[in-house]
């Protein structure tokens, strides 16, 4: 006798795979992507899969009519817009926040905010949607890097700010080159798993 439902092994299984790539892409940012830099940039590689993430498995909210939004309070229209973000690129974003914990004086709360954020801009039912996630990475690794700058002047490190500009637009660019070779396999992944709902 099952304990557990088919979709329920299935939803258990896809957060195994989940993690086991978000571990792997942490050991190639590690082991691999640190070693080679461009003009002493590298690509940050947990940031663009948290974005790519957010923009692949994005909101599953309905977009709101206009009969609702006009019977609909002011809170009730905010806290709709809050809550259709990624919850799965926040979980995605806080995963990767933790391990980059271990290496960073703070723990980067830019990873969960710029993964939520990515839902907004959910991509997976466009036809073009792997060169619109290049300039979507972009932008947001580079509010992640702001983000990310502020924590650490909070923290005491005033300098950062005069760095920012020269070190976020070229890892900025350098996670924009990366989203395409990562968003066609998630994209390829979330379409999967719609079929197997069928």
């Amino acid at each position: 006798m099952y304990l557990v439902s088919n979709r329920t092994r299935r939803r258990l299984s896809e957060i195994v795979v989940a993690i086991f790539v978000v571990y792997l892409a942490w050991i190639i940012q590690l082991a691999l992507l640190s070693q080679f830099r461009f003009v002493d940039i590298c690509a940050n590689l947990p940031m663009a899969m948290t974005i790519v993430w957010g923009l692949t498995f994005g909101s599953r909210m309905e977009k709101a009519t206009n009969d609702e939004l006009r019977v609909s309070s002011l809170s009730a229209v905010f806290m709709r817009q809050l809550l259709s973000g990624s919850p799965s690129g926040l979980l995605i974003g806080a995963f990767f926040a933790a391990l980059a914990a271990s290496v960073m004086p703070v723990y980067p709360v830019a990873y969960p905010i710029i993964g939520w954020i990515a839902g907004y801009f959910s991509l997976r039912n466009f036809n073009q949607a792997a060169f619109l996630c290049i300039p979507l990475t972009v932008l947001l690794n580079f509010l992640g890097e702001m983000i990310m700058a502020l924590q650490l002047n909070l923290a005491g490190r005033p300098d950062v700010f005069s760095h920012l500009v020269q070190i976020s637009f070229p890892e900025a660019f350098l996670s924009g080159i990366i989203a395409p070779v990562l968003f066609i396999p998630m994209r390829g992944w979330f379409q999967y798993s719609l079929y197997l709902d069928r």
